[in-house]
């Protein structure tokens, strides 16, 4: 399992709190880990993005891999 560091954005930050570490072996892992801890979660929408690259499906994640959280954003 890899260690992951988990950075978030937004409303996300206000409910995830500082920046932290975790293992996880892909993102779909990730994601239920976090609603286990943070079920508030669980109710939003959210983007996530692997070292700075938006991902839209599981995506397996390596050592010191920096995982985004990010609220939905929409454009104008």
């Amino acid at each position: 399992m890899s260690t992951i560091k988990i950075i978030s954005f937004g409303r996300l930050k206000e409910i995830i709190g500082l920046d932290f570490e975790c293992k996880a072996e892909n993102t779909d892992r990730l994601l239920a880990q976090l609603n286990e801890k943070f079920p508030d979660l669980k109710e939003l929408k959210l983007r996530i993005a692997v070292n700075e690259k938006i991902i839209s499906g599981n995506t397996e994640l390596n050592n010191n891999d920096v995982v985004a959280l990010m609220p939905p954003y929409s454009g104008g």
